[in-house]
């Protein structure tokens, strides 16, 4: 058998992705999200077909098409992302390169993590969100209103923007946010599925964000917040992930062939994966 079919097999056997399996499955409570942290050389687009053909085995077909992009924070990185099987929570698949095998797991401390909704209400507790006032619903009413948030349905309609984020400050409790942020999509025309609450990494420090999961259009898009005591809800101020607005992070797939070329990746023929499919 072809080597790299036989490591990855193995890899699809083994125990990451196995404790991964476990956390969607939601045993110990709700999961918001989670991550898994692999180093391969499999071309992220064969990865893709792996992941989807593995779930689509399992009845549990993923909701939408899947974006593939590179770190916002990590040089050579990236990420399959916004994987969501059928009821399951959504994940994210980060992988770096290696020669050493066709995929297996990074060595970092956690190569596995989720964020479940008892982490997120945890999180939550550390910041003195302030249920709205009249006069703050008008400010929140007013940022819906603005020319920076109406932008944000040209970014995320782009057909060439694969995921984005609309970064804001805010005093005001994320879930108020949330069920304006929806009303707000719906009246636009998306059809938004559901969003839930995640926490990540930026820069060392943790930051909140509300993850939409949509059919029309057919992504995942965030609102990043930041708590800023000062106001009820503005856009941010402060860069966040790209230096190009601090309004905005947007994500393409532009950088993504510059990604590929730096390293010698595999791209698996359909025989190939099809293989894979039947052994996993």
């Amino acid at each position: 058998m072809d080597k790299v079919i036989q490591e990855t097999v193995a890899y699809f056997k083994g125990d990451q992705w196995r404790r991964l399996l476990d956390v969607l499955e939601e045993r110990d409570g709700p999961v918001s999200h989670a991550h898994i942290y692999v180093d391969t050389h499999l071309h992220p687009l064969s990865i893709d077909e792996i992941v989807s053909g593995f779930f689509a085995k399992r009845g549990k077909p993923l909701e939408r098409r899947t974006e593939i992009f590179t770190s916002g924070q990590h040089a050579d990185k990236g990420s399959v992302h916004g994987i969501e099987p059928k009821g399951q929570p959504h994940f994210d698949l980060l992988f770096g390169y290696t020669k050493e095998s066709a995929i297996q797991p990074s060595k970092v401390a956690d190569d596995v993590e989720s964020w479940s909704l008892a982490f997120m209400n945890g999180f939550y507790a550390k910041y003195p969100f302030r249920q709205p006032s009249d006069a703050d619903k008008k400010g929140v009413e007013a940022y819906f209103d603005s020319k920076v948030w109406k932008k944000f349905y040209d970014i995320v309609e782009d057909d060439r923007v694969v995921h984005a984020h609309a970064n804001v400050e805010t005093s005001i409790h994320p879930s108020y946010i949330a069920d304006v942020a929806m009303a707000r999509m719906r009246a636009h025309g998306w059809n938004v599925d559901k969003v839930v609450p995640v926490a990540f990494s930026m820069r060392g420090q943790w930051q909140g964000k509300l993850v939409f999961l949509a059919h029309e259009p057919e992504k995942i898009f965030d609102i990043a917040w930041m708590f800023n005591p000062t106001v009820d809800l503005i856009p941010s101020t402060r860069y966040w992930l790209m230096p190009e607005t601090p309004h905005y992070d947007i994500r393409t797939m532009d950088e993504v062939p510059q990604l590929i070329k730096k390293n010698e990746y595999t791209l698996l023929r359909t025989k190939q994966i099809e293989q894979i499919l039947d052994q996993i």
